[in-house]
């Protein structure tokens, strides 16, 4: 038997417990066996559907109006910032860039923000009333919190592991320094004041507005600076009291070249080693620094001398080193076995030797000394055995003489007997023994007497030689 439910009418199984339309428990008792009839929708007895469309229509113009009148009774924001192109939030909401318009806001607290990418964050807490049109103009420089910064750059810096980085100029170059300067009010007054002091003084060579660019930065530029060369530094300061400093450097020539020589020598001694006390290995490493410093196009000489005592002459000789004109008449020692730079106040023997314009000429020297001392070893060997030769000779002399005054005392112009005649003859033979002797150490004292004389005429040339450099470096310091 069909059955339908009694709350919604909906048609159900026989045995069903709930309505599956809309889950309203079924029992037999409740159950009716006929679809019940659905009332019919309220209608208006006169005017019939017109009169219905005119009632629903005055329900919409009233819901309009009234809607239209609380969209105008909410309140509008005009925001603009200075400078322009922020980001406006309302409530963390992103609401536009100024300067703009917010408009049907409701009364009630807000929190705005400003966002610029060149200043920090400007918030504000404000309060909308019904209907009112409020107006917000934000000067971002407000929240700006006082900086400067100020570099080298131009030139030539230098760092040090332990110092702040100096920048080094040439007296009179061009030099360069830049930074970055906030003001709490950059409009009103946009300038970073420039000071420039000596190393060691309080009051300032040198002072100058400079502007401040509208992205926060700065420069200032020295065309050709009338500062003498020294050490300085440079401070870029706020009237708020903010500052930066930066140290530079005004070199000389000179002073650049002893920089870039103390460098050299400091970079070669790390990765050589003075392993020899030799003149032949200090004089290598000589050369090695200076052909380095010619790269720099400084006028070098090498030097060849006596470091410890300054009486000594060529042969005494026993190192070699570099001198460089740092100026005009100005010259300074590279000790390249020791890595360092020696001027003349603290070792004058650096200062004189034999001066060389180039590794040739020192090379020609080192040849010259190997020879010298080569000779000198022939050369002592020669007059130890001319001097052995000599005693000998001397000593064979000596005997004859004394046989020759034994002869003639006894045997010459007088009446022998034959055994005193035969006598005489083994004495004479015996002198004649002892002359061929004396002959034959003669002609050997002559030959050592020439290769003597020889070698003397090759340590006089080598000498010669030795002088001739000498005295062409001797002119090479004075020009």
């Amino acid at each position: 038997m069909l059955k339908f439910c009694p709350k919604c009418g909906s048609s159900v199984q026989e045995k069903m417990q709930f309505c599956t339309n809309c889950g309203a428990a079924i029992d037999d008792d409740g159950a009716q066996e006929t679809k019940p009839v659905k009332p019919e929708p309220y209608t208006v007895k006169k005017g019939g559907r017109k009169t219905q469309y005119l009632l629903i229509g005055a329900i919409i113009i009233i819901f309009l109006v009234a809607g239209l009148g609380y969209l105008f009774s909410q309140s509008s924001l005009f925001v603009q910032s200075d400078p322009m192109g922020a980001g406006v939030y309302l409530n963390s909401e992103f609401r536009g860039i100024t300067p703009c318009v917010i408009r049907y806001l409701l009364p009630g607290e807000y929190l705005l923000e400003f966002r610029h990418n060149a200043y920090p964050s400007w918030k504000k807490n404000i309060t909308v009333t019904l209907g009112e049109e409020k107006i917000i103009n934000a000067d971002l420089s407000d929240n700006l919190i006082p900086d400067v910064t100020v570099l080298c750059i131009s030139g030539e810096i230098i760092k040090n592991t332990t110092e702040p980085a100096t920048c080094i100029y040439k007296k009179g170059d061009t030099f360069t320094f830049s930074g970055t300067a906030v003001r709490p009010h950059p409009k009103k007054n946009p300038d970073v004041t420039i000071s420039v002091y000596a190393q060691g003084t309080v009051s300032p060579l040198k002072t100058q507005l400079v502007g401040i660019f509208p992205d926060n930065t700065y420069n200032f530029t020295v065309d050709d600076t009338s500062l003498p060369s020294g050490n300085y530094h440079l401070v870029a300061s706020l009237p708020s009291g903010e500052n930066s400093t930066v140290a530079f450097t005004i070199e000389s020539g000179e002073d650049t070249n002893i920089r870039i020589l103390q460098q050299i020598v400091k970079d070669y001694h790390k990765i050589h080693t003075y392993s020899l006390n030799d003149y032949f290995v200090c004089a290598d490493m000589a050369q090695d620094v200076w052909n380095i410093v010619k790269t720099q196009g400084m006028r070098a000489l090498l030097v060849a001398g006596n470091i410890k005592n300054p009486d000594a002459n060529w042969k005494d000789y026993d190192h070699a080193w570099v001198i460089v004109e740092t100026a005009p008449g100005q010259w300074i020692a590279l000790e390249t076995t020791g890595g360092v730079l020696v001027y003349k106040k603290d070792n004058p023997n650096y200062y004189r030797g034999i001066f060389f314009e180039n590794p040739k000429d020192l090379k020609t020297n080192m040849d010259l000394r190997r020879d010298y001392n080569n000779e000198i070893e022939r050369f002592v060997t020669i007059v130890s055995q001319y001097n052995v030769k000599v005693s000998e000779y001397n000593t064979k002399l000596d005997y004859y003489r004394s046989l020759t005054d034994s002869y003639n005392q006894k045997y010459a112009g007088k009446s022998l007997t034959a055994a005193e005649y035969q006598e005489s003859l083994g004495v004479k033979n015996t002198l004649n023994s002892e002359q061929q002797k004396l002959g034959l150490l003669k002609a050997e004292l002559d030959q050592l007497t020439i290769t003597y004389n020889n070698e003397k005429q090759i340590m006089d040339r080598i000498t010669a030689q030795m002088t001739e450099l000498a005295v062409k470096g001797e002119l090479l310091m004075r020009t």
